[in-house]
């Protein structure tokens, strides 16, 4: 059952300090508060990314960020979802769900045609999770480390 004390809105630069908070024990991704802080200042001036967050009173309990680019095969832009976390103990709530609807009205009223995103092989319930919501298994991701 959904809180009705969360609300979404679009990401403040007083909100760092949680999404690198959730970034690290949600996601396993230690990230340096002043180097997350420099990219996300980065994004933000880049109309092509937007970051919406979920919030209980003041705190931000989970996250979304997305990127939208042109494409060879399509004439409408696409749109990657490039994070998606909510804490563990606001998980099955439904705000994972919401975030998800934030991105996609987003890119519906911005003419973006398609909605990608990449899941880690060993995350068997965020699979479940997107495949709810109509998300499809269509490709295999490749990394290549360079540097």
């Amino acid at each position: 059952m959904l809180n009705q004390n969360i609300t979404y809105r679009e990401y403040a630069p007083t909100d760092i300090r949680n999404v690198r908070d959730i970034l690290e024990a949600d996601l396993g991704y230690v990230v340096p508060l002043d180097e997350l802080a420099d990219r996300i200042r980065e994004m933000d001036s880049d109309n092509n990314y937007k970051i919406f967050v979920a919030c209980e009173s003041e705190e931000v309990i989970g996250f979304v960020g997305m990127v939208s680019y042109i494409v060879f095969e399509r004439k409408d832009k696409v749109a990657k979802i490039i994070a998606l976390a909510v804490s563990k103990q606001y998980r099955g709530k439904g705000i994972g769900t919401n975030l998800l609807e934030k991105v996609e009205n987003y890119c519906s009223s911005q003419n973006i045609g398609v909605l990608l995103l990449n899941s880690g092989l060993v995350r068997d319930n965020a699979h479940k999770f997107y495949e709810s919501k109509g998300y499809l298994k269509k490709s295999y991701g490749f990394v290549k480390q360079l540097m």
